[in-house]
């Protein structure tokens, strides 16, 4: 089967990447934005693509650009500002969807608004799909499958580091504005073998990275939200809880999850909500630049995942370690639109890594984008 690639946002930082990573793969995708002058000079820089404008809030110029089965790549940050329309477009023509969102908002949108209707269309829509959250679901995939049935209960972290140091990423614009923006919107999560709404941030955990202190000392990391509580459940029934934590700001955790524990108050004012989300939304002071190709080389990930049974007894544990997120997340989705393009993508509807690629294919996906995958004995 042809099947055209769009690539939507190609001229934002995670877009330049992704569409080098899709060349290193032999895969020439069509280079899509909103201003044709920096689509040209993109495209120039990467041997002569073809481009086309197309603007974020222009649903019905992507959907021209793809037929059933063809495969729309979106990097467009903030998605809660400007991932719907790509989203819709792919589910209304039957596409393969994938993005590099980590918003927690925009995630549960996907899997509850547009699932449904993707279904019905033959789409398939594969949201996360970089260091935000393929990692954790792989690592907790080979926990879970190393504890069997006895899983209960599984918690997933995800830190960075620079130059071996736990350390926030210099983040591009895209991500900071997304993190800011996430402040304000509940989270979903899976507690008791069902959905919860909580307030992001809230709860600390302390994970031992052992490769990274001499005297083992834990890391803290902050409550979140991922694709893990909408996917783990289906491909793994026997969970009853499901636990993602951000480890990136190191001592700042604490005083971070005091100010989210405020916010959890002041959310419930009227009329707080709105006004948060308004001035969150105006542009930040200093904009992101991401990190250059130097900086990438001294960055690095570490993402665990740690089983428990019913007793809260720790059966199993799996660590990813490698490249940085923004590296990851550039060859992890030239991997899979690779495995797209050859007709290798399971299910429709909104699905998870597992459910889309089976966990034995997602570990190579991995290990071929630059984590090794190490198995620790509990």
């Amino acid at each position: 089967m042809n099947r055209r690639i769009v690539l939507f946002g190609a001229t934002g930082y995670t877009g330049h990447l992704v569409a080098e990573a899709l060349l290193d793969r032999g895969l020439r995708p069509l280079l899509c934005g909103r201003n044709m002058e920096k689509l040209a000079r993109q495209a120039q820089k990467l041997g002569g693509l073809e481009t086309v404008a197309a603007d974020v809030r222009d649903e019905n110029g992507l959907a021209a650009l793809l037929s059933k089965g063809d495969i729309l790549i979106s990097t467009v940050g903030p998605f809660v500002k400007y991932g719907q329309s790509a989203v819709s477009a792919a589910t209304r023509k039957g596409a393969i969807y994938i993005d590099s969102t980590g918003e927690p908002a925009f995630i549960q949108s996907v899997f509850e608004v547009y699932g449904p209707k993707a279904q019905a269309t033959g789409a398939t829509l594969i949201p996360a799909c970089g260091y935000d959250y393929i990692p954790g679901n792989c690592a907790a995939g080979v926990a879970l499958s190393q504890a069997g049935e006895r899983a209960m209960r599984i918690d997933v972290g995800y830190f960075s580091k620079v130059n071996g140091r736990i350390a926030s990423l210099d983040a591009s614009q895209g991500t900071r504005e997304s993190l800011r923006l996430a402040m304000v919107k509940p989270i979903k999560v899976w507690q008791d073998g069902h959905f919860q709404s909580v307030t992001g941030g809230t709860r600390v955990r302390n994970f031992r990275l052992h490769d990274l202190r001499a005297d083992d000392r834990a890391d803290p990391a902050l409550s979140i939200s991922s694709t893990e509580h909408f996917c783990l459940p289906r491909v793994y029934p026997g969970l009853r809880d499901i636990n993602t934590y951000l480890g990136w700001f190191g001592s700042k955790t604490h005083m971070m999850q005091y100010a989210a524990i405020l916010q959890s108050f002041l959310v419930k004012l009227p009329g707080y909500r709105r006004l948060a989300q308004l001035v969150l939304s105006l542009p930040p002071a200093s904009k992101g630049r991401g990190p250059d190709a130097e900086q990438r080389k001294t960055n690095s990930s570490h993402i665990v995942a740690e089983a428990f049974d019913h007793n809260a007894q720790k059966l199993s544990r799996a660590d990813l370690v490698g490249v940085d997120g923004y590296t990851f997340t550039a060859r992890f989705i030239a991997w899979a639109t690779d495995l797209a393009n050859r007709g290798r993508v399971q299910g429709t509807g909104a699905v998870g890594p597992i459910e889309a690629f089976g966990l034995e294919a997602l570990k190579q996906g991995c290990l071929q984008s630059g984590l090794e995958i190490r198995e620790i004995d509990a």
